[in-house]
């Protein structure tokens, strides 16, 4: 599990998260007031990460509709997720979902950056603007 490289960074913040996986179909499944992380992969590519205080749930269903380009209320479809699916490997289906509880808004936040520095995501915006600007890889 990719989670697993956070490790001193779970230390840093004296905690010790039980990390969790499922595929991406089933992401109905995640408990549904988890406050924590997640990260959305394509075998070793990762495609998101994000935090949620409350109900990831609802991220959950605007990550799965960015996927298969379905328009509902409140589903955004910024460049990443457009650039993303003109690959000619997208392939949602196959994806997984890794993700862990943290409780503290500080520790979700700084854990948040941990991961978009160490996992690249192709479809957050602010590693697709630094991406585009030739700041990183």
């Amino acid at each position: 599990m990719r989670l697993e490289q956070l490790r001193a960074d779970f230390a840093r913040c004296h905690i010790n998260p039980a990390l969790q996986s499922l595929p991406f179909t089933e992401w109905t499944q995640v408990p549904r007031n988890l406050k924590g992380l997640y990260s959305i992969w394509e075998q070793d590519r990762c495609i998101y990460v994000g935090k949620t205080g409350s109900n990831i749930t609802t991220r959950l269903l605007h990550h799965h509709n960015k996927a298969h380009a379905i328009w509902e209320q409140g589903t955004t479809d910024t460049k990443g997720w457009r650039l993303g699916r003109t690959r000619t490997t997208w392939a949602p289906q196959v994806w997984t979902i890794e993700y862990l509880t943290c409780e503290s808004a500080v520790h979700r936040t700084y854990l948040e950056g941990a991961m978009m520095l160490l996992f690249d995501p192709e479809c957050n915006d602010e590693t697709v603007e630094d991406r585009l600007r030739g700041l990183v890889r």
